[in-house]
């Protein structure tokens, strides 16, 4: 099985590009990465902390829907966490979680039947950056990792990074513990601004014997990097309505692949040949393509995957 673990949260989404009214959306990068594998009948749970609120309700209805599994979620009275997104193509973010439901998040208990099941853990963006609940998942992913593998995206949210060197250090922690890192070229720009990812991120790789990379570019495609390979994949040419969440689809899509064709452990993906993640990485790019396409975070499910014909740039 796959865990994702991390924020839940409402989106309110503009109706068009100078709109004044919004769309309230169930949203959070690891949510978004759990509907993701959900969608395409990978078997995914999903842990945090979700408000009894109307919100919290919503919340719950539509991981199920995607066939995300909710028995691990602790319920709270805490609020539900609120987030406002400035635009659909190229949004900006800003956070209400003082107080809130996901963020308060203080302990975890699984049994040790879940835990023998674990794959893969994953782990992202403003839940690893917000106390108290950014502690406690800092401390299940140092437990996990001698069970399972760790896949990390820092999904960056600078306006909610209160000391950036604190923020690079613990960076730096990821670092050391993640088996998978998926990050974009702005949370790259942030960590290492003016600096060339082909000479960083192969160094990551290297001193931390971290398994792959994926650094994701937007349109302008994805590039993986792994201890035996570059490679560079173009995006799908689609017409965009909705940017938010592609990362978090696009990573759903690599897990899916490496989980259906029998890949998901370290042994065999320190062994993948570049024609298998070629395809592996063309499925995600297709994924996060489809997803732009929706009025927020829709995942595709495997019969859109199946039936769409899109084509590279």
């Amino acid at each position: 099985m796959i865990i994702c673990s991390g924020e839940n949260l409402i989106d309110f989404v503009p109706n068009s590009e100078d709109s004044e009214s919004f769309k309230a959306c169930v949203g959070g990068s690891p949510l978004n990465t759990a509907i993701g594998l959900g969608a395409m009948k990978t078997p995914v749970y999903f842990f945090s902390r979700i408000s009894n609120d109307f919100f919290g309700k919503k919340i719950i209805s539509f991981l199920k829907k995607h066939n995300v599994k909710t028995n691990l979620i602790q319920k709270t009275s805490d609020k539900t966490t609120l987030g406002f997104i400035s635009n659909k193509k190229k949004p900006e973010f800003a956070f209400y979680a003082n107080q809130t439901a996901d963020r308060n998040l203080t302990n975890y208990s699984f049994k040790s039947t879940v835990l023998k099941k674990i794959m893969l853990a994953h782990f992202s963006s403003i839940s690893l950056v917000l106390k108290p609940g950014s502690e406690t998942y800092f401390k299940m992913i140092k437990s996990l990792k001698n069970n399972s593998l760790i896949s990390i995206d820092p999904n960056v949210r600078g306006s909610l990074i209160e000391n950036k060197q604190k923020f690079l250090k613990r960076f730096n922690e990821f670092l050391k513990l993640a088996d998978i890192i998926k990050l974009s070229d702005e949370d790259f720009n942030y960590i290492n601004s003016n600096k060339n990812p082909d000479k960083i991120i192969p160094s990551w790789i290297k001193k931390n014997n971290i398994l792959f990379i994926i650094f994701t570019m937007g349109e302008n495609g994805s590039i993986l990097y792994t201890q035996n390979f570059r490679i560079y994949i173009k995006s799908y040419k689609v017409k965009i309505k909705d940017t938010v969440g592609a990362g978090d689809i696009y990573q759903a899509a690599v897990i899916n692949y490496l989980y259906k064709s029998k890949n998901l452990n370290k042994n065999k993906l320190l062994n993948l040949t570049k024609y298998e993640w070629e395809e592996c990485l063309k499925f995600a790019s297709k994924a996060a393509a489809i997803c732009c396409t929706k009025e927020g975070c829709y995942p595709p499910t495997e019969i859109e995957m199946n039936k769409s014909r899109l084509t590279q740039k």
